[in-house]
């Protein structure tokens, strides 16, 4: 399998949160790193809703090719596609007017590389920060619901206001999209698993160890562990809220990958290395080479040294002289990273800038080795410092 995307789908960003002006080129793998408040998650928040766009030209596109009823052109082009982000940017992040003002989110390819998108398949599928609370209580956040509840402890209700809030979330548009997703679990079931089955399996035997079920009838989740219990039975089903950050973290990742995922599209995390331990952050690097190799396109934001370094070690690995090393410390060929499918970008200073990708170095990442020589020499200092005393 390959990837649909090429590596023309540049975007620009300007005056963006914090992001005054950037450029970034989307690759098969995409990697937002950076201090916090930097910019990375309103940078992928407004990636997400370009492909949202391009989903529906999809299906507008494939309504007017069906239609024998009326032969008007739907004009679909580069130049609308920018105007209605700009237009909605205010609803994509839920906010006022004046937070958002002068900004742009620009998509730079060409026309025909438009016509590709809306031609092939390549659905977003966004894993919000906020993932671990949601998989707990997306009943209760329900959008409808909240903003009902929302109303109904007011003394008195506005109507308007009242059928405005229904029909828009108070929260930002992705993450409102992920808790109508989880609302729908039990409806995705039933299709059965997907291609990229094999991979939630992986995800279930490496990373959590133990298997997740939502019940047909209620949609509850439940996760029985893989390990026997202190007095040598077998473990039970437990609810998703006695189960470790690990567990709950992880459950929408294994789900999408089970149910939905489908060669082409694109799965955008923001913090894959939530609650993980660093082991278990570079054996999540090393899946989501997996599934870029298997033709899934992947967006991520990070502040993880070891995911970083882990890909480094993937990219280095490309090199067909490594062939031994693979073996030697036990990686798969489908976990090699070609250093072309990769784009790393820095968010800092209120820019974006890329990192240099070397294929016998991997990614430059600066902004972890300042901080980890920094670390080191403090660390040093402070040992060195205490022997010379007790000397």
């Amino acid at each position: 399998m390959g990837n649909p995307l090429c590596n023309d789908m540049r975007f620009e960003v300007k005056n963006l949160g914090v992001v005054k002006q950037g450029e970034f080129i989307q690759r098969p793998l995409t990697i937002f790193c950076g201090p916090n408040n930097s910019g990375k998650t309103w940078v992928m928040y407004s990636l997400y809703y370009c492909y949202k766009l391009i989903t529906q030209l999809k299906k507008i596109e494939k309504q007017k090719n069906n239609s024998l009823q009326s032969k008007e052109e739907i004009e679909i082009n580069l130049q609308n596609l920018n105007k209605n982000i700009q237009e909605n940017l205010v609803d994509v992040f839920n906010t006022n007017q004046d937070l958002l003002k002068g900004a742009r989110f620009i998509a730079k390819f060409s026309e025909e590389e438009l016509k590709n998108r809306i031609q092939n398949r390549c659905d977003p599928f966004l894993m919000p920060a906020e993932r671990t609370g949601l998989h707990l209580f997306y009943r209760e956040l329900g959008t409808r619901r909240t903003a009902l509840l929302h109303h109904a402890s007011k003394p008195s209700i506005d109507l308007k206001e009242l059928l405005r809030d229904v029909m828009y979330s108070r929260y930002a548009r992705p993450i409102a999209n992920y808790i109508d997703w989880l609302n729908q679990l039990s409806e995705t079931q039933r299709n059965g698993p997907g291609i990229f089955h094999g991979y939630g399996e992986y995800l279930k035997k490496q990373l959590v160890r133990g298997a997740y079920k939502i019940s047909r009838s209620t949609s509850d989740i439940t996760f029985k562990p893989y390990q026997v219990r202190r007095d040598g039975k077998g473990t039970q089903n437990m609810g998703l809220h006695m189960t470790s950050s690990t567990v709950k973290s992880l459950f929408g990742l294994w789900f999408y990958l089970e149910y939905q995922a489908k060669e082409g599209d694109l799965l955008m995390i923001d913090e894959p290395e939530l609650n993980l331990h660093p082991h278990n952050q570079r054996i999540i690097a090393r899946l989501l080479a997996k599934l870029v190799n298997a033709g899934l396109n992947v967006v991520i934001s990070t502040h993880s040294d070891y995911i970083v370094r882990e890909f480094n070690s993937l990219i280095m690995l490309n090199d067909e002289r490594a062939k031994n090393l693979r073996e030697k410390h036990n990686y798969q060929e489908d976990e090699v990273l070609d250093p072309a499918k990769v784009g790393a970008y820095l968010f800092d200073d209120q820019a974006i800038n890329d990192f240099e990708i070397s294929p016998s170095d991997g990614i430059y990442a600066i902004t972890f080795d300042d901080v980890i020589r920094n670390l080191n020499q403090v660390n040093d200092d402070i040992y060195y410092s205490l022997q010379e005393a007790e000397s």
